[in-house]
């Protein structure tokens, strides 16, 4: 007989039975504590870390659209959202406590997000956390008196107090922001023309914001096999050819390569180009733009300046250089900005070898005798890279001929100044333009200035530079499709809005860039007081503040403060001495964040009334005897309020003079004065000037050109952000910017006739009430 199979159960011992009832609680236990108020809150959580999900997918494209990035963050932020309140319910029930443990992992898990997000973004450790709370913990309120609103269960009272408790946590956070700086301040007006009177030059020349005469087309030339954009795969007009940039492009993520269908030994030349109608030969402007997200194409944004230089005559380009561009994913090239300037120069070579070419519509029709550079932010630092390509690149970097093309000058809008490889661009003989907006909250220090400085020109060139410091201007409104937010999502969202609209923005630029590109390629000299004052472009420039500055070759210099640390002899065969000052000094300037600019200048500091003499044996202004009778001399000088040099580190000591007691440090001393009360104090300044008989004469520089103190600036709407935000981007309000004054020789003849300006032998700059500071610059004639 077969055995009989028997077949016994098991049970488990009474305590492992409780255990494994107590770990696998029933959904009705788990959620029993979560009544429709809790429910309602969790909703209001979900609400608030989904909104936050949402604007950090907008700050971190995937290049599939906005619509799918967003889906794709609150999908996420949904299920972990259900999975870490299913969790925490769980363990809240096993634990037998008495909470509503879904809402619960609901907040936990909403608080994290928010706060991480924020974190991320550079908004530091306690503005996130705040933020969180007050965000997760108001729209949980809000979602319990919504709940409680469609209830009758509850009476109305309570429902009153429960969108009370709401608004009064909104209302908070109103009057923690009026109480944190307010709105911004609004941009200082433009004088008007007949402010000083004949003291401004007129403009020779049209309107340079308005259209020209010349009809234009406009096409593409690029790959042909772009993944992303038509206008460069089956739409380019033109097929260009790829270059190796793996010389200068070391790690090329693998993600950027999946996503551009290119690596860096085959980087496109693509290009957005606006052509005159006619036979040409027409100068050409390359325009490149700066470091914004790879996924949001930045080349398109500046068909306002391609459309405007091709109606004057002018073939236009935007270079795509994209795909050298920041991404969340894939991170940024290391030391982008050489082959920046690397590619700006290949496209240089690919349009020469189109304008060869018959078959295309380049051919024949470019000078390259006549090229501008105009960049944008990193792109206005590799701009000036490529005018001075020799500094960069040496043989075998195959770049165009330097023979066969010619650079004549280089427009920046709020560029960059990195230093590559330990070294800086220094422009010789090439024209230079630069624009930079107060309200810029990415390129927050004014580092065009820095470039500015290094321009420089032999006595035989006819190149100048100039600068235009702009109140209420950011850094993405050059660009149309960069927005009035400088810092992607979720940072822009506590970002202000600069007081300056994009069209009075674009406005600006277009003006003097077109102004730029007119003088610098097409010759025409009619702009030259645009760039010498800017109240010359009052009738077409929006009405904002302004701060210039302009030195041609023809400026003969007396003092540039560069050439000796000793103060009583800033120049050869130039003495100086002061009175009155409490600080005279020459000194390194600073930047908005304290950060040396390459620049020196003579500081001075005083608390009644003060002057600053500079001194010589011999006619200073030797060079331009027999000019001055009619006028065409003028006394030239920079001159700052000092506003953003107060408390900057200071890499040496300040040298003493005399009545130069050392500066106090940022941390004691004399108390400071605000930002704009040294512009008071300035706002009265005179210079006289004496010749070698001993008469004098005295102009007051106000009745030539209005003293404006440097601008202050409001870039967030909390005073924390202000501090902490990037690491304290925007800790400091005020940078103080030089202005260029040009005082005329015959004003001062005209005060004294017995004055003769061909025998200046000193110069003497008077400051006739305090407390103020002031810093003086490149003081000579023109």
């Amino acid at each position: 007989m077969e055995p009989t199979l028997r077949h016994e159960t098991i049970h488990p011992s009474p305590m492992a039975a409780r255990l494994g009832r107590r770990l696998r609680p029933g959904r009705r236990r788990m959620l029993a504590r979560d009544t429709a108020p809790w429910r309602a809150a969790a909703a209001g959580m979900w609400a608030a870390g989904g909104a936050m999900a949402a604007l950090g997918a907008l700050g971190a494209p995937t290049g599939f659209g906005a619509g799918f990035d967003i889906a794709g963050a609150v999908a996420l932020h949904t299920i972990g959202l259900l999975l870490a309140g299913s969790l925490v319910a769980w363990l809240l029930a096993v634990l037998h406590l008495a909470l509503p443990g879904f809402a619960c992992g609901a907040a936990l898990f909403a608080l994290s997000e928010v706060a991480l997000i924020l974190f991320f973004g550079d908004l530091g450790l306690w503005f996130s956390l705040g933020f969180a709370f007050f965000s997760v913990g108001t729209l949980a309120l809000a979602g319990t008196a919504a709940r409680m609103t469609f209830s009758r269960r509850f009476g109305w009272r309570r429902k009153l107090g429960a969108w009370l408790a709401v608004a009064g946590a909104l209302l908070a956070v109103g009057a923690t922001t009026a109480a944190s700086g307010g709105t911004a301040a609004e941009p200082a007006a433009l004088p008007s023309p007949e402010a000083a009177g004949e003291a401004i030059a007129p403009l020779r020349a049209d309107d340079p914001s308005r259209p020209g005469s010349y009809a234009f087309e406009a096409f593409t030339y690029g790959s042909g096999q772009d993944r992303h954009r038509p206008e460069y795969g089956e739409g380019a007009a033109v097929v260009s050819a790829s270059v190796d940039g793996s010389a200068y492009i070391r790690n090329w993520a693998w993600l950027r390569e999946r996503f551009w269908g290119f690596d860096e030994t085959s980087l496109p030349l693509n290009g957005r180009v606006w052509m005159p109608e006619g036979e040409g030969p027409f100068p050409l402007a390359l325009i490149v733009h700066g470091n914004h997200l790879m996924e949001d194409f930045s080349d398109g944004g500046y068909a306002y300046l391609g459309e405007q230089l091709a109606s004057r005559g002018i073939a236009a380009v935007s270079v795509d250089e994209n795909f050298l561009n920041f991404s969340v994913w894939s991170g940024i090239p290391d030391e982008d900005m050489k082959p920046r300037a690397w590619l700006l120069l290949q496209h240089i070579r690919q349009l020469q070898a189109f304008a060869a070419d018959a078959s295309t519509p380049f051919y024949d029709r470019i000078d390259f005798d006549r090229i501008a550079l105009i960049g944008h932010s990193r792109g206005g630092q590799a701009a000036a890279m490529a005018a001075a390509a020799d500094q960069w690149f040496g043989e075998g970097a195959g770049l165009p001929d330097p023979d066969s093309y010619s650079i004549a000058g280089v427009a920046a809008l709020a560029p960059t100044d990195t230093a590559v490889d330990g070294r800086v661009t220094r422009l010789t003989d090439v024209s230079y333009l630069v624009l930079q907006g107060a309200a810029d909250a990415d390129i927050t220090s004014f580092y065009g200035e820095r470039q500015y400085g290094r321009a420089g020109f032999s006595p035989s060139s006819e190149g100048f530079k100039a600068s235009l410091y702009v109140d209420g201007a950011n850094h993405g409104q050059f660009n149309t499709t960069w927005g009035s937010k400088d810092e992607a999502m979720p940072a822009a969202l506590f970002l202000r809005s600069p007081s300056l609209s994009g069209e009075d923005q674009r406005q600006i630029a277009k003006a003097y860039l077109t102004a730029f590109a007119e003088t610098v390629l097409k010759g025409e000299s009619g702009y030259e007081a645009l760039f010498r004052d800017y109240r010359a472009g009052a009738l077409f420039l929006p009405d904002t503040g302004y701060w210039s500055r302009y030195e041609s070759a023809a400026f003969v210099p007396v003092a540039r403060f560069e050439e000796t640390s000793d103060i009583e002899a800033p120049a050869d065969r130039i003495d100086a001495e002061a009175a009155g000052t409490s600080y005279w000094t020459h000194e390194e300037t600073t930047d908005r964040d304290g950060r040396k600019t390459g620049n020196r200048a003579v500081a001075l500091k005083w608390e009644e009334e003060a002057r600053y003499t500079l001194l010589a044996e011999e006619a200073m202004d030797g060079p331009f005897a027999g000019e001055k009778e009619g006028g065409s001399v003028s006394l030239v000088f920079s001159m700052s309020d000092g506003a953003a040099d107060r408390g900057g580190e200071s890499e040496t000591e300040p040298e003493s003079g005399p009545e130069s007691p050392d500066r106090p440090d940022a941390e004691g001393g004399a108390a400071e004065p605000q930002p704009g009360e040294a512009g008071i104090s300035l706002s009265e300044a005179e210079v006289e000037l004496a010749d070698a008989s001993g008469a004098s004469a005295r102009v007051a520089i106000s009745d030539v050109m209005p003293i404006l103190p440097s601008p202050a600036t409001t870039f967030t709407y909390f005073s924390l952000l202000e501090e902490t935000m990037d690491d304290g981007k925007y800790d400091e309000s005020v940078q103080a910017v030089f202005q260029t004054y040009e005082l005329p020789l015959e004003l001062f003849a005209e005060a004294n006739p017995a004055f003769d300006p061909d025998e200046i032998v000193r110069i003497t700059f008077l400051f006739p009430e305090g407390p103020g500071e002031a810093m003086l610059d490149d003081i000579g004639f023109s």
